[in-house]
């Protein structure tokens, strides 16, 4: 299978599994906004396909997909900015933060922290690289949070209003939904021999992520304590390979 029809493929499942998932969902919850999963669906379309575009020349000598973050950053913003589907505080970008939230941001990062320490001697191949490290501290938290813990989590919200308290955090139908796509979205890739895998491991410690980022996001009603949470843990691996 070419490296076209392997994109295509995967996009298609990503979008398949989300309109499966919302689908269930509707059989279980009334809405006045369900026009706004075919919102969804294209964007959370679109933002997977960028990743996927041939590299400008320019970026060719970089290992990681600046590219395709940037851009998919960049179509976020304008989403935000010149469509009227989701206010800026809906999609959480404000920079007025619940205070409340950095007791529990303290503990989940703790928590995750002391997960990727344990593992770090089981993971022989961590890229040491400055370049692997900037991309980590950056791109991943600003790209990925913008668009699932802002823009899809927001559509997602307007269409199931039904939520509960949780922890101090408004969660509902839309978390859950949004977090899969999440763990899906880091676990289902094509081996070198061209078949379709699904990393399970890959998935549940994604999905668990998912569902922390999705909290701190709710609890503090701004998407900038998910951003700094999901940065350091990514970043936590290539630090501590360059102090052990």
């Amino acid at each position: 299978m070419n490296e076209i029809l392997q994109t295509f493929a995967i996009v298609s499942i990503h979008l398949g599994i989300s309109l499966l998932l919302c689908i269930i969902a509707m059989l279980f919850t009334k809405s006045q906004k369900k026009y706004l999963l075919i919102v969804f669906s294209l964007f959370f379309f679109l933002t997977i396909a960028i990743l996927f575009i041939p590299t400008l020349p320019i970026l060719e000598k970089l290992n990681w997909n600046w590219q395709g973050k940037i851009l998919s950053l960049f179509v976020a913003l304008l989403f935000i900015y010149f469509f009227s589907f989701l206010t800026k505080e809906e999609a959480g970008f404000t920079f007025k933060i619940n205070k409340s939230v950095w007791l529990p941001f303290t503990i989940l990062t703790a928590i995750s922290l002391a997960y990727n320490f344990i593992q770090i001697n089981t993971l022989s191949e961590v890229d040491k690289t400055k370049e692997y490290l900037f991309f980590q501290l950056t791109m991943p938290g600003l790209s990925e949070e913008l668009i699932f813990r802002g823009i899809l989590l927001g559509l997602l919200n307007a269409v199931f209003i039904t939520k509960r308290n949780i922890l101090g955090a408004q969660l509902g139908i839309g978390s859950f939904i949004q977090a899969v796509l999440f763990g899906v979205g880091h676990a289902v890739y094509f081996d070198e021999k061209h078949h379709l895998q699904f990393y399970m491991e890959g998935f549940l410690l994604t999905f668990i992520l998912g569902a922390f980022m999705t909290y701190l996001k709710e609890k503090g009603e701004s998407i900038i304590p998910a951003i700094i949470f999901h940065n350091i843990f990514n970043a936590s691996l290539p630090i501590a390979r360059l102090f052990l």
